[in-house]
């Protein structure tokens, strides 16, 4: 049987041409293609989110500023007008694509093999995005991004995304060295979601487990986080809770508490570390790297 084209599979979905152009752009970028918008070459891992004009570059033609309404109004793009979150990586995008949204471009570009991100593996399913569950915009930035930056280091030799390892908890990245796990990453966009936060790092707590590598949204879910599994009795801090400002509290001060501590504190012996999704996007290798030393996460020789 002739395999439907994405266009004829968008008429279950009263899309228009324009409308799927776009959105064929969207799922690109969701997985890592590249894209040139003057003169340089970007990509969801090394850049803030253009403009949805400068991501179709060539292709926009008129009427494709009405789509982009169309595609906001039908709440397949998020909109502030509904309250939703339209900030990636700290900044506003007017084509942040919701749930529903993915959902579509699953089923209408599912064939589409040349938008297949570089980091599939047989295992990986649900083409063409390859999500991690409900994954969205804001949380497949801060994987591709950490993948880029810690994955450029010296030592890092392999980077695996989304491992589909047999454990209950698995990590969005893990990082190896010479054949051994350096450290796991897990990116946490989702702020309301606090019984996974509860059982990632009760799973991860451990010393054999090995150092995690924790990316927040922003400094005010970093900081909710540790005040949380503080209010659960799961951790002590040196201390305690992170009070005043949150955004006085940078991922800088975050860890070097968590080393006090966990030097320090009976009820703290995790290996962790925290960054932001902002933080890695606009960050570079010597940043990258100097966060692995001082909180000790070891390259061996």
């Amino acid at each position: 049987m002739a395999k439907r084209d994405p266009f004829d599979k968008a008429q279950t979905y009263n899309l228009s041409r324009a409308e799927v152009i776009i959105l064929f752009k969207v799922a690109a970028w969701f997985n890592g293609m590249t894209f040139e918008v003057h003169d340089h070459q970007c990509s969801i891992s090394t850049d803030y989110e253009p403009t949805l004009r400068q991501l179709c570059g060539e292709h926009w033609e008129p009427g494709f500023d009405e789509a982009h309404d169309r595609l906001i109004q039908r709440e397949l793009f998020k909109s502030e007008n509904r309250g939703e979150n339209v900030y990636i990586a700290g900044r506003r995008c007017r084509w942040a694509p919701t749930e529903n949204c993915m959902q579509i471009i699953e089923h209408i570009f599912s064939d589409q093999e040349k938008i297949y991100p570089d980091w599939v593996l047989d295992e990986h399913t649900r083409p063409p995005t390859f999500r991690d569950g409900s994954e969205l915009l804001q949380h497949r930035k801060g994987v591709l991004a950490s993948k880029h930056l810690f994955g450029g280091l010296e030592r890092v030799s392999g980077v695996d995304v989304y491992p589909r390892i047999n454990l209950p908890q698995r990590p969005d990245l893990r990082l190896f060295g010479h054949g051994e796990q350096l450290a796991r990453v897990e990116v946490l966009s989702n702020h309301r979601n606090t019984d996974t936060w509860e059982n990632k790092f009760t799973k991860w707590r451990s010393e054999k487990a090995g150092p995690t590598v924790w990316i927040f949204e922003n400094r005010e879910n970093m900081v909710r986080f540790w005040n949380h599994l503080i209010s659960c009795g799961l951790i002590d801090l040196d201390g305690g809770r992170f009070g005043g400002r949150v955004k006085n509290w940078s991922p800088r001060r975050v860890n070097d508490r968590l080393r006090r501590s966990r030097e320090g504190t009976p009820n703290y012996d995790s290996h962790d570390v925290v960054w932001t999704i902002p933080g890695v996007v606009g960050g570079g290798r010597i940043d990258a790297f100097e966060l692995f030393k001082d909180n000790r996460i070891t390259f061996r020789s």
